[in-house]
C-alpha cells in the first residue's frame, strides 16, 4: 500500500495524517513533539518518522507538509533535500486557512506557541502577516505569554512588589519560587517551555490582574496582526489559545467562525488544488 503523509508541524507538536495514496482513505493519525523548521531539519523529519513508526507504517511514497518556520531558508532548504520521498511544503499558516475555509474567501489567525495570520480575499489573493518566530516576533501566543508573565514577576520581585495574587500565579506556574529559579527556567528555555507557561496564566485570569493585564496585551498585539483583513470576511482562529481569543476577537467586530476544517484537511485540499492556487510551495527532488 503507497502512503501519503500530510504533516501539520509546530512549535509544540506534530501531527501527521496517513492516507491511502489510491483512494485517499485516512490509515492513522499521530501526534508526536515538535517540528518547527527552525529545530532544524532532523528534527522535524524525526517526528515524522516516529509518527509512522508509532502508526506501524513504512515511510509514505509523497510528504505534504504545512510547518512553522518556513521563513527559515537554510533549514527549508535542508529540510526538502533530505526529503525520503516526493515531498511538498508549504507554511502553516497556509495549511491552516485552506483548512479553515476549505478554499473560501476568509482569514485564518494562528495561535498557539506561535502566531501567524493569512487571508484569501474574493479575488483569490493570498496574504499574510506575522510568523516571524519567538525570537522577533509572535507576540500575543503561548510563548510569548510565558515570556511575558516571567518578565513582570521579576520586575515586580525586584522592587519587593509582589502580593499575594501573583504569588498564586508563581504556584500555578510550577517552576521554583524564586528569581533564580525563574532565571535558571528562562536560560534554558525555548519557545515550547515558555509556552508551558501560558495555560497557568489563563486560568488565573479572573483571581490574578496581572494574568489579566497580559491577555489584554495579547489580544493588542493580535489586533495589530489582523488590522488589515476585511471585517466582511469570515475569520477562524486555530492552535492551542483558538478558545481564549476567539470571544475577545469577535468583541472587536470582526466575524468569528468555526474552522471547517484543521490543517490536515487543508493540506489536502492544497494538494488536490495546487495548480489553481496561489499558494508559495517549495519542493523536493526525492
Amino acid at each position: 500500500m503507497s502512503l501519503i503523509a500530510l504533516v501539520d508541524g509546530g512549535g509544540t507538536k506534530t501531527r501527521v495524517r496517513f492516507l491511502n495514496q489510491a483512494d485517499q482513505v485516512v490509515i492513522a493519525e499521530v501526534v508526536t513533539g515538535p517540528s518547527n523548521l527552525g529545530l532544524g531539519a532532523d528534527t522535524c523529519w524525526n517526528q515524522i518518522r516516529e509518527a509512522a513508526d508509532l502508526a506501524g507504517l513504512s515511510i509514505p511514497v509523497k510528504c505534504v507538509a504545512g510547518m512553522a518556520g518556513c521563513e527559515y531558508l537554510e533549514e527549508r532548504s535542508e529540510f526538502l533535500s533530505n526529503a525520503p520521498c516526493e515531498t511538498l511544503l508549504v507554511s502553516d499558516r497556509d495549511s491552516g486557512l485552506f483548512g479553515a475555509h476549505l478554499g473560501g474567501p476568509g482569514g485564518c489567525l494562528t495561535v498557539g506557541t506561535g502566531v501567524a495570520f493569512a487571508w484569501l480575499a474574493e479575488s483569490g489573493q493570498l496574504s499574510r502577516r506575522g510568523g516571524f518566530g519567538f525570537v522577533l516576533g509572535d507576540q500575543g501566543g503561548g510563548a510569548w505569554i510565558g515570556w511575558r508573565a516571567l518578565q513582570e514577576l521579576v520586575r515586580l520581585e525586584d522592587r519587593d512588589g509582589l502580593d499575594q495574587s501573583h504569588r498564586r500565579l508563581i504556584a500555578q506556574l510550577g517552576i521554583g519560587e524564586s528569581v533564580s529559579h525563574w532565571m535558571q527556567f528562562a536560560n534554558a528555555a525555548g519557545p515550547r517551555a515558555f509556552a508551558s507557561l501560558a495555560k497557568a496564566v489563563v486560568d488565573s485570569e479572573e483571581q490574578v490582574p496581572l494574568s489579566r493585564q497580559i491577555l489584554a496585551e495579547g489580544l493588542l498585539e493580535l489586533a495589530h496582526v489582523i488590522q488589515d483583513f476585511p471585517k466582511h470576511l469570515p475569520i477562524a482562529l486555530v492552535g492551542g489559545l483558538s478558545a481564549v481569543y476567539a470571544p475577545r476577537i469577535l468583541n472587536l467586530g470582526y466575524r468569528v467562525i468555526e474552522p471547517q476544517g484543521d490543517a490536515l484537511d487543508g493540506l489536502a485540499y492544497i494538494d488536490q488544488h495546487l495548480p489553481e492556487l496561489a499558494v508559495e510551495h517549495w519542493t523536493s527532488y526525492a
